[in-house]
């Protein structure tokens, strides 16, 4: 049986409906770009995104993103080295050898004994005596090679190596108008060793030091020079003297 002419347009209409919509789902989207034409993929949705992350798809996106935490090359030395005061490291320990010495009027030495003493050292590890530090103002350390107490270096720079006795250094002290009596002077200095291990293990040493190093002024004030002298003068006898008839 034939169709009718309307049946035959409403078919028509709806089949070329039908070719447009699957033109639009399948077909790449094309776009004029200043004369060039190219051809624009559609972006995938937020659903896909979230899919493949958790497939195992890996997010670069960010800073930490298999990154290391770090500050740069690590100094291999660092680890084998200990600053601070030197009585902290089990040694070398140190002691006052006296009264400091007059060089001249204002300039005094200090003699210094420094020994490692208690158990062996290891071999490679040595001390530098970096800096003299005092308690109180009014006196300034300086270094050099003084006195008469078989001092022969100075005691900043110096470096005392695994074991080494026998050392005696010395000090200059400069005395300003503000020194006290009874001023103590400790040292800060650099330990090293082969091994981190083997600097804890020094550091951990118990060593009984040496006397402290005290300084009190060695020179005369005013009124004990003024008693020297009068006792260094002859003083008039308190015996009678008889005086003989010839």
């Amino acid at each position: 049986m034939a169709l009718s002419g309307p049946r035959v347009g409403l078919a028509a209409i709806l089949s070329l409906v039908a070719a447009f919509a699957l033109v639009g789902c399948g077909t790449p989207v094309t776009a004029e770009d200043a004369g060039r034409t190219t051809t624009a993929s559609p972006s995938p949705s937020t659903d896909a995104t979230k899919e493949a992350t958790a497939e195992g798809e890996t997010d670069t996106g960010g800073d930490d993103q298999g990154q290391a935490d770090s500050d740069g090359g690590e100094d291999p030395t660092q680890d084998r080295v200990r600053t601070g005061p030197a009585a902290q490291y089990g040694g070398p320990a140190y002691g006052d050898q006296g009264t400091a010495e007059v060089l001249e009027p204002g300039l005094w030495c200090k003699t210094i004994a420094v020994f490692w003493g208690g158990d062996p050292v290891p071999e490679g590890v040595s001390f530098t005596f970096e800096n003299a530090v005092t308690d109180r103002p009014g006196l300034q350390v300086d270094g050099g090679v003084c006195g008469t107490r078989g001092a022969d270096r100075s005691c900043l720079g110096m470096l005392v190596a695994a074991n080494e006795s026998g050392i005696f250094c010395s000090l200059v002290l400069r005395p300003g108008a503000d020194f006290q009596d009874g001023t103590a002077i400790t040292f800060l200095g650099t330990l090293e060793c082969p091994t981190a291990e083997i600097c804890d293990e020094v550091a951990a040493r118990e060593v009984e030091p040496g006397p402290p190093i005290i300084v009190n002024n060695p020179e005369p004030s005013a009124e004990q020079d003024q008693d020297q002298e009068q006792e260094q003068q002859p003083q008039p006898s308190d015996t009678p003297t008889t005086e003989v008839d010839g």
